[in-house]
């Protein structure tokens, strides 16, 4: 007796099955696939972290330095809207930083779809800045953005932190913003001059953060207007997410002198 097949409504069913379990099971797949970049992209902050307080208890207490302009000591080289050295890997090998992390992936978020250069997307090889306040500055740097403005202008060493629990040291930045390895935050909370990861592809509108005591955390952003940054120098006065960075930024030069050490 010849076996049965499948009658076309029966075909039909179970496509319709298969569709309706596929359109249940993606979503969750995605939220997985989420969860476990954004779990990486701790772990390389993390890690960045580590080596970043390697590099200090090294060297007398000095931190890494942040400022990046034809200085031998910033903890990473190399300029992301440079079509040449977005890609360089060698210019991460030559920070102060990378003795103590020797995977280049660390310095690389998972979700970063890299840079736009003249039209053509560059898949760059770091997505992690440092606050600019962290770390001195060569005596022929200029000055920090505002920091005239009554802000501690740098921190040189740990010892200078007032709070190390609230200043960040490296951020997850937009590749729409990322350029040289130094992230440069508006102490007065009005502009957004860096700005952090911001797009729904990137941690569905959150950044990762490392703050000097090592810990880090997913910085989920309160205020819509922060989404829709997307150039340097952005005004948005009153915006909760740029005060939020501001405080973790820099401190007050009269908060820094009556909490720091005697």
């Amino acid at each position: 007796m010849a076996a049965r097949g499948f009658t076309l409504l029966e075909l039909m069913a179970v496509i319709a099955t298969i569709a309706t379990l596929a359109a249940l099971l993606l979503p969750a797949l995605s939220r997985a696939k989420g969860r476990a970049q954004q779990s990486t992209c701790l772990s390389n902050l993390r890690q960045l972290g580590f080596a970043w307080t390697m590099y200090k208890d090294d060297n007398g207490d000095l931190l890494a330095q942040s400022y990046p302009i034809t200085n031998a000591m910033a903890w990473v080289q190399g300029n992301m809207t440079n079509a040449a050295e977005a890609v360089n890997v060698g210019l991460i090998r030559a920070g102060v930083l990378y003795p103590y992390s020797q995977d280049v992936q660390t310095y690389h978020c998972p979700t970063d779809p890299g840079v736009t250069i003249a039209g053509t997307r560059v898949q760059s090889v770091r997505s992690y800045s440092m606050n600019s306040y962290m770390g001195a500055r060569p005596a022929n740097a200029p000055a920090n953005v505002n920091a005239s403005l009554g802000y501690v202008p740098f921190f040189a060493r740990t010892s200078d932190l007032p709070d190390p629990s609230t200043l960040f040291v490296l951020i997850d930045e937009d590749e729409r913003s990322i350029s040289t390895g130094a992230f440069e935050a508006d102490p007065t909370a009005r502009v957004w001059f860096s700005f952090p990861a911001v797009s729904g592809w990137r941690h569905s509108y959150s950044s990762s953060i490392l703050y000097a005591d090592g810990h880090v955390t997913v910085w989920r952003f309160q205020d819509p207007r922060t989404a829709t940054v997307t150039t340097f120098g952005t005004d948005q006065a009153n915006n909760v997410d740029l005060a939020t960075l501001a405080e973790a930024t820099t401190v007050p030069t009269h908060a820094a002198s009556s909490t720091g050490p005697n």
